[in-house]
């Protein structure tokens, strides 16, 4: 199966551009900004050079650029002004234009290269929280809306991890030997999604504090192991759709009587926690958002 979308419907670039498709037929037919191929059912399709082109229009007119005179430019006349807008910039508008057409093009370069001027203005954690985390939403938006396929948010999800670790790893220096773990991150058995799991081990550990990082898919009764190593730790772990192999509320009470038996805490943040109905919450605090518990650390 080719997961690879290298052709769109105009639907398709009205969700990746946020114009809507009336006003892209009023550009062709008026300004021949784009030139869509028609199939075999004499249905318009547009290539990636169409859909970068538009995506680069939209954002210089999002500057005030009026679309006459874009519609009037070649396509690298185009490319070379978005990239004399982008000097001096990190504004959400233009970092996620960047985002969104490396992710479309597969353009590894590309993103690194925006996220280190983002960097070079901001610390990693206003980064992913900032500029990351919003991508990732709108890549959930356009998933929902059929407009990327798999590749795209793997390309883009494994491009966020790679820089995580980086990041993990030059700030683990700050963590001095022998400093005892103060919190145990995990994910339930069968959620494999762990970025955000991953930025709060940053965090962590760019605050000097020791952590054991578990990762992705953890069954339950391997948390005894941690348990009779570390006492009076906190347990973090990240809930969007896992677990379900029980009701929410009975995986969180196993959960629970681990943690209570050596006098530690858990955490749990995501989604899912607004579905908890526990009446006893001893030892647990929830957190809607990444943004929460990042501020809860801090």
């Amino acid at each position: 199966m080719n997961n690879i979308k290298t052709v769109f419907s105009i639907g398709d670039l009205e969700g990746l551009s946020g114009v809507k498709a009336h006003t892209i037929r009023i550009w062709e037919k008026r300004y021949g900004l784009l030139s869509p191929e028609r199939s075999e059912n004499n249905l318009r399709y547009y290539g990636l050079d169409e859909l970068r082109k538009l995506l680069n229009v939209v954002l210089l007119t999002g500057y005030g650029v009026k679309i006459s005179k874009v519609a009037k430019m070649r396509t690298e006349e185009i490319e070379m002004m978005v990239g004399e807008i982008r000097v001096g910039r990190e504004d959400i508008k233009h970092t996620l234009h960047l985002f969104k057409l490396a992710m479309m093009t597969f353009d590894q370069p590309l993103f690194l290269d925006a996220t280190d001027h983002l960097l070079i203005k901001m610390p990693f954690e206003k980064v992913f929280l900032e500029y990351y985390i919003p991508f990732l939403q709108e890549i959930g938006l356009m998933w929902q809306a059929g407009t990327i396929q798999p590749a795209h948010e793997h390309f883009i999800s494994c491009l966020i991890r790679m820089i995580l670790i980086q990041q993990i790893s030059l700030c683990s220096r700050r963590v001095r030997k022998g400093t005892v773990p103060a919190y145990v991150l995990f994910l339930p058995f069968g959620e494999i999604h762990e970025l955000g799991l991953m930025f709060l081990q940053y965090l962590i550990t760019s605050y000097g504090e020791g952590c054991v990082y578990l990762g992705s898919s953890i069954p339950l009764d391997s948390l005894s192991e941690v348990t009779k190593l570390f006492r009076g730790v906190t347990f973090i772990t990240y809930m969007t759709v896992l677990p379900e192999e029980k009701p929410l509320d009975e995986y969180v009470e196993a959960l629970l009587e681990k943690v209570r038996d050596n006098h530690s805490q858990l955490w749990i943040v995501g989604r899912r926690v607004a579905e908890l109905t526990l009446d006893d919450r001893d030892s647990l605090t929830l957190f809607t958002t990444l943004q929460d518990i990042a501020a809860k650390l801090s």
